[in-house]
Formats: C-alpha cells, structure tokens, sequence
C-alpha cells in the first residue's frame, strides 16, 4: 500500500484555536474585500487576516447589521449584571435571536461563557423557536459549539435536547460540538452530548470515519482514555475503519509518554502503591474476531461481563473502598487513578494494533512512524504491543536510518532497549546496522545526551558511562572498532562527547567533598575537646563519674563521632585528591561520597549525643559524686538534640538515595 500524503500541519487561531489558518482557501479577491480585510498591510499577522476574511463572508452572507441598539445590552453582559441583561432582552425582544456584537454573536453565544448565567440561558432556550438556536457567529460557531468549548455542561445539554441537530453542525475546521468538548478536555460535558445523541439521533452515522477518529484523537489529547474507550465499545469500528485512522490514533498516543507507566517517576514508596493497586476489572478489554470474509469486527467486552463472579457487586466494593481510602489518604486516590489511566491507554493501544493482518507495505504506513515515535520518547507499552502483532517493526528506519533500538539508546531509553533481551537471537542483529554518518548503536551510545531525571553533574556522567558499557557488552565485538565518517571509533566519540561533563563533574565532586569536609573538621575538633575536658571534677586524673552509666555512654558516643568524622573527612579528602578520570565516576567516586555522607551523618548523631550527655551530667549530678538524671532534664535535651539529626539527614536524603541507586542498580533491567 503506497503512503498517503499527509495534509501538513496548520497554526490554529480564532478564541478558541478552533479555525485552522489553511481551512479557508476561498478568500475574497476583489479589490474592494482585500482593502476591506487586510487594510492593504502586506505585513499583517495571518491570524488576524484570516479572523477578518471570515468576518467579511459572514457580512456578505447575513448582510452589514446594526450593532448599536445593543450597546446597553452589551455593557450589562461585560459587568455580569444578569437582572438588567434580563430587562434588557424584555425591552428588546429581537436581541434573544439577533446578532448583538460586530464578531455576530447571539446573546445566547456569549451567555453560555458563564456558568452564573446560566438561569437567563435556560429562560432564552424555552422562549425562543428551536430553528433559531441554530445561529451561528463568523466561524460558523454555534451557542452549542460555544457551551461545549466552554465546558458548559448543563447549557449545552439543554439545548442538545431542544434540537439534537446542533449536535452535527460543525464550524470552518470542522468541529462539531463533540470535536469541540474533547479538544479542551470537558468530559463531562462530552458524556451529556453523548446521551443525548445516543438517545435522540436515529441515525448515528455522524461518529463514523474521520469525525469520530479525530474526536478520539481530541479524546486522547485530553487524557480522556477512558472516554474513548467507552466510545471503542459503543461503536466498534471506531477509530478502525482505515489505516489512516489507526496510524493517526496511535501517533497520538505516542506523543503521551506521561499517559503510560513508563513515563511515571514515582519515588519509591509511590511506586510500591502503584505496583499494589489492581486496575482490571475497572477497564474496557478489546476483544478481536476476523470474520472468514475478510471484513473487519472489532468487539468490546467487559472484564465484569466475561466473569460474573467479579460483577457489578465486587466492582462497586472496590470503587467504595477506593473512595474511602482515597478521602483519607488522597495520594492513593492519585496513584490509582494514574494507573486506571495507564492501562486505559495501554488498551487504546492494543486496540488500535490488533485485528489487522499485518503486512509490511500496511505496517510501513500505519505502525512505523508511531513504533519509532514511541521509542524515541520510551514509551515500553507502545513498542512492546507493536512488536507483537508485527515483531518486523524493527526494520523500520527515520530519516537518520536509525530504528527502533537504536532510537532507544540514543535518548536513553533503556526500558525500550531492554525489549530486545525478550526477543529472539535472530532480531538482536538489528541493532547491529549502521545508521547515520556510518555510526553503529555503539556510536550512539557514546554520544552525550543531558537528562532531567537526573541531579548532579557526575551522577550524569555516572549514568553515561553505565549507559555505554551496557550496550558495548550487547553488541558484536567487531562493533568496538567501527569508525564513523569522522574516524572515530565509539570510545573516542564518548571521549570526546564527555569532555565538559567530566570536568563539570569534577567540579560538583569538589564543592561537595569541601563543604562536608568543613562539617568533619568542625566535629573532630568539638569531640577532641570533650575528650581532655572530662565533665565532672578529676581526682588525680580519674573523672568522677567514671561508675555512672551516662559518663560511659559519653564516652563511647564521643570516641565514636571522633572516629567516623576522622575517617568522613579522610574519604573527602580521597574524594578531592583523585585523578577524576571517566572510569572514577562509575564506582570509585559515588561509592567514597556515600560512604563519607554516611560516616559524616553518624559523626554528627554520635557527636549530639556526648553533649547531651555532659550536658545531663552538668545538669542532674549531686553530692556523691553521682548522676540522678530527671525527665526534666532529659527530654528537652533528648528532643532539641535530635532535631539537627533529623534534619541533617532529610536534607541529605535525596543525594544519598540517588547516589545509592544510580551505583548499585544495573543501566538495564531485563
């Protein structure tokens, strides 16, 4: 199958970005309309030349109108003075269904902006013949159009019910109410339209071949999977009829990495609820069926309907208790609705893939732009599905002749990349071709690709390096001396690519070991001090307290802030004088940082406690010499001693978890 022609791209202007600036092609060509439209600026905005091109046809169409008799009206709307709108339109019975402003809005187009108004637009609804609700402005908007922009439920649903047409007419770019509550996300206001269609309109034919492929597109912008799943299952050729419709629907979930679990950065307990919360029987599951005919049917089925022993009882259980924890704990209730959403997006996906008997000229036009958008964004789910119903996707190239894998390790995706260990010995030779400038993945890998996911100058370098060895141990040896067009072989491209992160990662080494290092010099010359300077009276150099609990807790605390801080500000000290080559930063660097962060942090814990001791001691001693330690005394001690601790140590946190991982998690997980 030859690919078609794709129409290009268009800049969207009017008040809602609802008029695309290609979609009118018959523009006046007299001298009198082009003086009146463009002023004869040749240097005019093309937005604002089309906004008055529209406004001269709707003028030759309904004629030049006076405006002026609705000043008053007009003022009354912009103040949000209902009462007197209401007056107003009892005075002048015309401005119910006239054009009241130079764009030829009805009072009912700019009513249904505001949900307040609503009382005055359901007394305009019932006054006014159904016909006249029909009125459109200068982009062929109607009041319906404009409620279902707006979000406008309750408005758009009373007049949808009054004349169910309106549903159909569509504006200059050829939204129609539907297109236009899914562009902006307004499901509620989309499920309203819908009853009403489905109840009112025999003939639903409207929701068939591009219109309902571009409202599930719209759906799918919206992060509405849901939505378009139930509109899957309503209609089931949806979205399905051509090759154009599946390849645009899956283009679109491609662009959607955070709609998908791998585009998730949950932190680690986060990511624990996610894994525990189960999302099943709450999704649309497709179910596929090739008819001996050859035609396509594409069914929908509950997971409910398909096992009525997990029905509608269990299934509202779970939504109660999920309301409930969620009122208590309102992070679960996120998470699980992040993860009903990830897996309505994994079925749009799977749904769009299947029931189709994959050939290459079919895939090369419907799944090879989506499958290398998906993996240059690392999206898992995308590729993985794709790969499924036509495991060849990996001889699809861009234009810079990369394929899917090497997509991946060019951005980093090493979710994506890892698909490759689940695929036979046969298909991990594509990553073996050479790409662009006579560069194999090896090539890619080695190139310097910034993250946001991750902080810190040498964690990034870190990574890098863990990146590159983990596709050099995948790859054909011979691979390792390939030259580039620049004669260069993969480790002098990484080399080379590397130069001013090493060194900013040298710099960021620095900084950090100094500023720790100014702590631990602190601490050892605090606890040295302590340790001549004995708390209570000496006899001949034997302290006092020498038989009492606490001096011996004292002691130990002391010698050990001592001894952690000595050996923290030794690792530093390692840490500032390395040769900081590219292999240090992969072990031998982030290991004597988080070994130095943890001593220092101990350093400091032991540290408090030898002064809270003394302190007691000084505090609570008596006649004897001994020590009777008071609650008074101890738990204010206790508590303000502690609070440097704790927030030393959550301060330092995220550096020691993300020092932790980044050194003992392996680049890739299979």
């Amino acid at each position: 199958m030859a690919e078609q022609q794709e129409s290009p791209q268009t800049r969207l202007v009017g008040r809602f970005r609802n008029i695309s600036v290609e979609d009118e092609l018959d523009e006046p060509e007299t001298e009198e309309s082009l003086s009146l439209t463009y002023d004869n600026d040749k240097d005019q905005n093309n937005a604002e030349v089309l906004i008055r091109c529209l406004m001269v046809k709707k003028t030759e169409a309904d004629g030049i109108l006076e405006f002026s008799r609705y000043t008053q009206l007009c003022k009354s709307i912009c103040r949000g003075d209902w009462k007197e709108v209401k007056k107003e339109l009892d005075r002048e019975p015309s401005a119910l269904t006239s054009p009241i402003s130079e764009f030829y809005e009805t009072v009912l187009h700019i009513l249904v902006n505001s949900k307040k108004a609503l009382w005055l637009v359901r007394e305009i609804v019932d006054r006014i013949d159904p016909d006249l609700l029909g009125k459109t402005d200068y982009q062929r908007d109607t009041p319906l159009s404009i409620a279902a922009y707006v979000g406008n439920a309750k408005a758009a649903k009373m007049m949808a019910e009054k004349k169910p047409d309106l549903l159909l007419i569509q504006n200059y770019s050829g939204d129609s109410p539907f297109h236009a509550a899914a562009r902006f996300g307004h499901e509620e206001t989309f499920r309203c339209l819908l009853t009403v269609f489905r109840a009112r309109m025999h003939d639903q034919s409207f929701l068939s071949g591009d219109n309902g492929a571009m409202i599930i597109q719209y759906l799918i912008s919206a992060n509405l999977f849901g939505l378009a799943l139930d509109l899957l299952k309503w209609y089931p050729t949806l979205g399905r009829e051509t090759l154009k419709q599946r390849k645009r629907i899956l283009m679109e979930l491609a662009k959607k990495p955070l709609g998908f679990e791998t585009g998730c950065n949950f932190g680690l307990w986060d990511r624990l609820i996610y894994k525990a919360i189960s999302v099943e029987n709450e999704v649309t599951v497709p179910f596929f069926e090739t008819e001996n005919d050859g035609s396509l049917r594409v069914d929908i089925i509950d997971r409910d309907k398909e096992n009525p022993s997990n029905g509608d009882f269990f299934a509202e259980c779970k939504r109660k208790a999920y309301f409930i924890i969620g009122s208590v704990f309102p992070s679960i209730a996120e998470i699980h609705k992040i993860k009903l959403m990830n897996e309505q997006a994994r079925q749009l996906v799977k749904t769009m893939c299947f029931g189709v008997l994959w050939t290459f000229p079919k895939a090369s036009y419907a799944l090879k732009q989506p499958v290398l958008k998906a993996a240059s964004l690392g999206i898992r789910e995308i590729v993985k599905e794709i790969l499924k119903v036509y495991p060849a996707s990996t001889m699809f190239y861009d234009d810079n002749n990369y394929n899917i894998f090497q997509l991946a390790v060019l951005h980093r995706r090493e979710k994506v990349f890892s698909l490759i260990y689940k695929m036979g010995l046969s298909q991990k030779w594509v990553a073996s071709y050479p790409c662009k400038d006579d560069e194999n993945i090896l090539h890619l890998a080695g190139k310097y690709i910034p993250s946001r996911h991750i902080n810190g100058a040498a964690l990034q370098m870190q990574w890098e390096i863990q990146w590159f060895k983990a596709v050099e141990k995948f790859v054909h040896p011979l691979l390792l001396e390939e030259r580039n067009k620049g004669n260069k072989v993969p480790r002098e491209v990484f080399d080379d690519e590397h130069k001013k992160l090493v060194e900013d990662g040298e710099k960021w080494m620095r900084d950090t070991a100094s500023s720790c290092m100014v702590v631990d010099a602190l601490i050892i010359a605090m606890v040295f001090a302590a340790i001549i300077a004995v708390p209570g009276n000496n006899e001949k150099g034997i302290p006092n307290f020498r038989h009492q609990t606490l001096f011996e807790v004292f002691v130990i605390s002391d010698a050990a802030a001592l001894f952690s801080s000595s050996f923290s500000l030794l690792l530093f000290v390692r840490i500032l004088t390395s040769r900081y080559a590219e292999e240090d930063f992969l072990k031998a660097l982030p290991k004597r940082l988080l070994l130095g962060l943890v001593t220092l942090i101990f350093s400091i814990a032991t540290m408090l406690v030898a002064s809270s001791s003394a302190l007691i001691m000084l505090n609570d001693a008596v006649p004897g010499p001994k020590v009777i330690v008071r609650k008074s005394t101890i738990i204010p001690v206790t508590v303000l001693s502690g609070l440097p601790v704790i927030f030393f140590v959550w301060s330092q946190s995220s550096l020691l978890i993300d020092v932790f991982i980044s050194t003992y998690r392996p680049a890739i997980r299979y």
